[in-house]
This record gives C-alpha cells, structure tokens and sequence, in this order.
C-alpha cells in the first residue's frame, strides 16, 4: 500500500475540521452517557438501542451509508472547483468595493480586533446563509431535492450526510458566496488576509459546534439545552424538525436566532415520530414525485 494511502481512506476521521473526526465521535457518545445517566432507568434502553446492529443497519441507515459513497465519488473532482469558485468571487468582491472606497481603509484596526470582527461576522453570516438555504429547501420548488434527506425512516450520525447530490452542489455554492464575499471585503477593508478564530489549529465556531453534540442532531436521543435553545439549535430542535409535523420549524443550523426572528422557532421538548414510508432510492435520486 503506497504511503499516505492508509490516511487518505480514512480521513474523515482524521480531519479535526468535520463533525466525522474521531475526537468528536468521542465527545458525542461521552454526552450521550452523561444525559442517559441522569435517569438511568428511563434512558439506558434508548442508549443500548443506539448501539444495536438493527439501528446501524436498518434499510434507511443503509441509504445513508450509499448517499455517503455516491457524493464522495461525484465531489471528489469538484473540491478544488470549490476552493477556485471562492478566489474567483473573493476578487469580485473586492473589485465592487474599490468602486466606492480606498483600499484599507480599516489598516489601522489590526491584530485581535480584525480577528473577532471577521470570526463574528463569518459565523453570522454562515449560519444566516445556511439557515436562508434550508428554508428555501423546503419549498415546493426545490423540497424534492431535500426529500433525500428527510425520508430517513432512522437518524444516525451519518443521516447528515444524506442529501442528494444537488443539494450538496448548492451547499457548496453557498460556502463559496460566503466565504469569498467576505474574504475578499476583508482584504480590501483590512488591507491583510483574514484569519478565522482558530483553537488547535479548528475553526472556534466548528470546535464548539461538534462539541456540544452535533453528532447527536441526527440520532433518537433527544438532548435539549433548556434556555439556551433560544440561541443555540439543540439535538432535539433539530429531531423535531425532521418529524412528521415538524419540518416547518427549526431550520437553523447552530444558531436559533433566525428561527427565532423569522417565525420558525421551536422549542426541542415536543417530540413527534418520523416519517416512516420508505421510498427507493433511485426514484428520490431522479426527482420523481413519490405518494
């Protein structure tokens, strides 16, 4: 086996930046055990589910884990086409701005002061974006592209990571509207290049994110945050929204502000079961209207 090889197969356990890093899978089942112990009788029997063969291996888990595959295949080529699209509007972005001002107007707004205003207004503006997204992937114009990702009769971990591939492609385009906007206004503004909050080498915003149990959103074990679901998407806001009576609600994805300010909030202590009509794959991969 040629050297590297062994990393690359296995790196999305080995990237500290994804919600997939061995060290948050970790952090996940370590906040399961501490919210099963709480009430011990009551919860160990959801616990032990999460770690039977019938859940890792239902048909739906199954469609996850061929979602995965197929993206993986398909965007192999498309990463750096990503990272290219992001240069190309981060050049856009600061030509429109030198239409109505000097460069580095801000020069003298250095060091940490940069660094905050610039990791505010990425994590605000990324999640406001995500948010704007997922609403409008609910519409009746673009929901059989999001279909995909609601028919999982079972959430696991994985389940974030079944979406159609057009889904992901408009994911993609967001990062890179995001990220190269505003790269790109930082230079011109700051007259240096942006530095995100990075602990150990993470994102701060990613760090706290997949600590606080993002591997937990798509699971059956409903971890709430009490007061804090105002401001922050806890497990079970976002369990509900995959329910049967809950997709109009709870779209955001760290951030509960947007809910919160457009109408859409709700709290994570109303549980609702999940669709369990199981359609093939293949028909929701073709866009094809199922009953």
């Amino acid at each position: 086996m040629p050297d590297g090889s062994l990393s690359t197969v296995f790196s999305w356990l080995l990237q500290p930046g994804q919600r997939t890093f061995w060290g948050f899978w970790l952090s996940t089942a370590l906040l399961a055990l501490l919210w099963a112990a709480q009430h011990w009788s009551k919860r160990a029997p959801l616990l032990r589910q999460w770690l039977s063969r019938d859940y890792w291996w239902h048909p739906s888990a199954r469609q996850d884990y061929l979602l995965v595959a197929l993206n993986a295949l398909l965007f192999t080529l498309l990463g750096s086409a990503t990272l290219v699209l992001i240069l190309m509007l981060a050049n856009q972005s600061y030509e429109l701005w030198s239409l109505a001002l000097p460069p580095a107007v801000l020069a003298s707004w250095h060091g940490i002061t940069s660094t905050a205003i610039y990791a505010l207004l990425l994590l605000l503006l990324d999640d406001l974006s995500r948010y704007g997204l997922h609403r409008a992937l609910h519409s009746r114009w673009l929901w059989r592209i999001h279909r995909v990702h609601h028919s999982a009769a079972v959430l696991t971990p994985l389940t974030f990571l079944r979406v159609h591939p057009l889904e992901k492609l408009l994911y993609q385009w967001r990062t890179a509207l995001v990220h190269g906007g505003l790269s790109g206004s930082y230079f011109f503004l700051f007259g240096q290049h942006s530095q995100p909050w990075l602990i150990f080498g993470i994102s701060g915003s990613v760090l706290l994110f997949n600590l606080l149990g993002a591997n937990l959103r798509h699971s059956h074990i409903p971890l709430r945050y009490g007061a804090l679901e105002r401001l922050l998407i806890s497990p079970a806001q976002h369990q509900f929204h995959h329910s049967v009576r809950g997709s109009r609600s709870n779209y955001g994805s760290m951030l509960a502000i947007w809910d919160g300010l457009f109408g859409s909030w709700q709290s994570g202590a109303e549980q609702a079961p999940l669709p369990q009509r199981h359609h093939h794959l293949t028909q929701q991969l073709l866009l094809r209207r199922v009953p």
